[in-house]
């Protein structure tokens, strides 16, 4: 019962507290937005330096605290709204949870967001299946906690059997994270057929084929969590990385998808999914594009900004949307605005100097 009971006084916590946290600065500020809204101008009044400040003045300090408080408050509620329906309309979390009990997958869990999450998760006693064609690095080969399965997860065939060594080893897995991606520089016209299936078959089908097969136990159970790696990318598609950005859209939409599903098709609330949109990470897979980022001012984030907030998430027993950093979320209105300014904001990306070695590409 002790066990149980420091569970759910764990699982509350992370429920609760930020929720808390946050409802008690909305109150403090509003407190302090009223204050001045209502003593402020009498204590001016009061004032003999008053009689320099015309009334206007006045109405116009009132206005605009007004207004601040207005829209603090819509934040407060939108922020609650948010985390209420990203996680299957449930207020509380998931009690269920047993970290050194967990099984999670981590797919590509050999590049450098792929270590950091299972480094992550290991500390909490979580036990870590990698799947990735890459070995492990040498500090994660000795850990009891996790194991190490080549596959190609681009391959139906090869996920099942990594799926039956894991069950086997470890038990049936309650998280699933979809990092594995490629990228490469090329045009659409220059784009060779294999590249095309491989990045496609990487970065998008196997969000498909892991579903598949790890997801029917979390259903069976009311419990689980699915985390999607897709990119900013999905909202602007960048030249010279279309395929990139076709995939990660594509990926936005399987966890809309498969939200949906569980929630309607499965009747598994307790099965959470979160979706994870970056901006330009610096990892070794992008070694070959930093320079270019960062001459046309662009940003490039540290492993640690992203995996701090997904691994907060997974911990929080909450679903949820991560953007990184969190100013970048505006992107995802880009949808909605006026044509003509969609098209600006492509243009001036486009613009961008971009090394392409291709017969094809004018020359200035």
């Amino acid at each position: 019962m002790a066990n149980v009971h420091s569970s759910f006084e764990d699982a509350t916590s992370h429920t609760f507290r930020p929720i808390v946290n946050g409802t008690l600065k909305h109150i403090l500020f509003s407190l302090f937005i009223l204050s001045l809204i209502y003593y402020v101008p009498e204590t001016l009044e009061a004032n003999p330096v008053s009689k320099f400040l015309s009334p206007p003045w006045l109405v116009s300090v009132k206005l605009i605290l007004c207004l601040f408080l207005g829209l603090n408050s819509l934040r407060a509620l939108n922020n609650a709204l948010n985390a209420w329906s990203t996680n299957n309309w449930r207020i509380t979390a998931n009690q269920d949870w047993a970290w050194d009990r967990e099984v999670a997958v981590v797919t590509g869990g050999s590049g450098d967001i792929g270590q950091a999450l299972v480094e992550g998760l290991i500390s909490k006693g979580v036990q870590v299946a990698v799947l990735d064609v890459h070995e492990l690095p040498s500090r994660l080969k000795d850990n009891k906690n996790v194991i190490f399965v080549k596959c190609d997860v681009s391959s139906p065939t090869e996920i099942t059997a990594a799926q039956k060594l894991i069950e086997r080893t470890f038990g049936p897995p309650s998280i699933l994270i979809n990092n594995a991606g490629i990228v490469r520089t090329t045009t659409i016209l220059d784009e060779p057929e294999d590249h095309l299936r491989r990045i496609v078959g990487v970065n998008l089908m196997a969000h498909w084929f892991t579903a598949k097969v790890f997801l029917p136990h979390m259903l069976s159970q009311n419990k689980g969590h699915v985390i999607t790696m897709a990119s900013l990318a999905a909202y602007v598609a960048l030249p010279t990385s279309v395929d990139y950005s076709a995939t990660k859209a594509g990926a936005l939409a399987f966890h809309e998808g498969l939200t949906c599903e569980i929630k309607h098709l499965y009747k598994a609330p307790g099965v959470m999914t979160t979706i994870v949109l970056p901006d330009f990470v610096k990892t070794n897979m992008t070694k070959a594009y930093w320079a270019e980022v960062e001459a046309a001012g662009g940003l490039l984030l540290g492993v640690d900004q992203v995996v701090d907030p997904i691994l907060k998430q997974i911990f929080s027993r909450r679903g949820g949307q991560i953007f990184v950093p969190k100013s970048r979320a505006v992107v995802s209105s880009l949808r909605g605005w006026p044509n003509w300014l969609q098209e600006v904001v492509r243009d001036v990306i486009g613009r961008k100097d971009r090394v392409v070695d291709s017969p094809l590409v004018r020359k200035k």
